[in-house]
């Protein structure tokens, strides 16, 4: 339920900060906003897929062990979930630090482009950048949290981020802070959860500093997964976000607020609809360990028929919108309506191939390198031949290209393969 209430405000607090976006900022500011979004979504690069590895193995783990009143973990086999939990820290807070220098890239990215702001927005860069590596840091306290069962915990936390940072946004747009704006819900998100962590997670992160390293190997049992499912990762962020940052380098940044604009809200389509699949993620996880296949099918295909209409309903009302908006005065802040359509088709495509790479990643391997490297390989030659001529639609004819006729029918292969071999090896 908490998942939901967390999926709603999302949706409904993104439709309201997409209004506030186009009233109050200029079309070169739109632009700058989600270029700036989109170059600090490069996070997900020093993620590495880490924090869904980290869900999956902590449920794992997780198993005959217990969370006290005051914040620790008891049971005999703790010392492997405690070890989890310290390297997981140090991972990120190397990553963290790295994250850092995004922000002089980024500067110089924007800088050297072809566009113009009359006012300075390094400042606001600035926050985002910092807020985005405290919230990078945080991330494994997160996933372990929510993969140990603890999910409502978790989601009411990211509910409460998404409604103090949203309305944040909200003030700083109504009161003409411009492009402050975009950095509102990283900082307030990263100030709640540090309290967070503080209030309810300073027990565990004690108990693990302070307990000896168990015989937990992250180089044999973490890091196999952990790089196989970064590549995947790196794919997303190479289909879905570098075409904003793209554009607005070769076409300005009044198209690339367009495509920033209309990608936004297919994305947020497509993650409020696998909400049913990735609440799911810690019990399938844990039928797969105990081999429990059926029981495993029951949930996988009840999350994706729900995930798959909600994202269709949710697809037909905006295009809906998108067409209704066509003769306003708004209407040009989006992609146009051929578009639209092409890019809500090919989230659809990523969207069903994401949810049947989740049901074969609850099996804790990663078969997706390979398709995952080509795939962005061919992404990454391809638009950047096609941005600087055709612009937004040959961007867009891209992503379908590549999602429906690649992406797509591979992984369903390797889903309908390896879903046979695997559960027959172990009958």
């Amino acid at each position: 339920m908490m998942v939901f209430k967390q999926r709603v405000w999302q949706a409904f607090s993104g439709v309201i900060s997409l209004g506030f976006i186009t009233f109050f900022l200029s079309p070169v500011e739109q632009g700058y906003f989600y270029t700036l979004l989109n170059i600090a979504a490069l996070y997900m690069a020093f993620d590495m897929g880490l924090s869904t590895v980290l869900v999956q193995f902590s449920a794992r783990e997780f198993i005959g062990i217990s969370w006290s009143e005051c914040g620790k973990v008891e049971g005999e086999s703790k010392s492997r979930f405690l070890t989890l939990v310290r390297l997981s820290i140090r991972w990120y807070g190397l990553s963290a630090i790295l994250f850092l220098l995004i922000y002089p890239a980024g500067i110089y990215f924007v800088d050297s482009s072809n566009g113009y702001l009359d006012y300075d927005w390094h400042m606001p860069w600035a926050i985002l950048v910092g807020s985005t590596a405290i919230l990078l840091l945080s991330l494994p306290i997160l996933a372990v949290t929510e993969g140990s069962g603890r999910i409502s915990e978790v989601y009411l936390l990211r509910l409460t981020q998404g409604i103090i940072g949203s309305i944040a946004t909200w003030i700083v747009l109504s009161n003409g802070g411009g492009l402050y704006a975009v950095a509102m819900t990283p900082l307030l998100s990263a100030i709640t959860v540090v309290i967070w962590i503080f209030i309810r997670q300073r027990g565990v992160l004690i108990q693990s500093l302070k307990s000896k390293i168990s015989d937990f190997s992250w180089g044999l049992e973490i890091w196999p997964l952990q790089w196989r499912v970064s590549v995947s990762w790196l794919s997303g962020y190479v289909l879905f976000s570098m075409q904003t940052p793209l554009l607005f380098r070769t076409q300005g940044p009044i198209e690339a607020g367009k495509m920033g604009l209309t990608m936004t809200i297919i994305s947020m389509l497509s993650i409020l609809s696998l909400s049913w699949i990735t609440s799911q993620i810690p019990e399938m996880t844990k039928f797969s360990a105990i081999k429990a296949w059926n029981r495993l099918d029951n949930v996988y295909w009840d999350s994706l028929r729900k995930s798959f209409i909600a994202y269709t309903l949710g697809a037909v009302i905006f295009f809906s919108l998108r067409l209704a908006l066509e003769s306003l005065e708004y209407g040009d802040r989006f992609l146009s309506i051929t578009e639209t359509l092409l890019l809500i088709v090919a989230m659809g495509f990523y969207h069903v191939t994401g949810i049947f790479a989740t049901y074969l990643r609850v099996h804790m391997k990663e078969p997706f390198l390979w398709p995952a490297i080509i795939g962005s390989i061919l992404t990454i030659i391809s638009t950047i031949l096609v941005a600087p001529q055709w612009g937004t639609l040959g961007v867009v004819t891209i992503l379908v290209i590549i999602n429906a006729l690649f992406f797509f029918p591979v992984v369903l292969w390797l889903w309908v393969s390896l879903r046979k071999k695997w559960h027959n090896e172990t009958i």
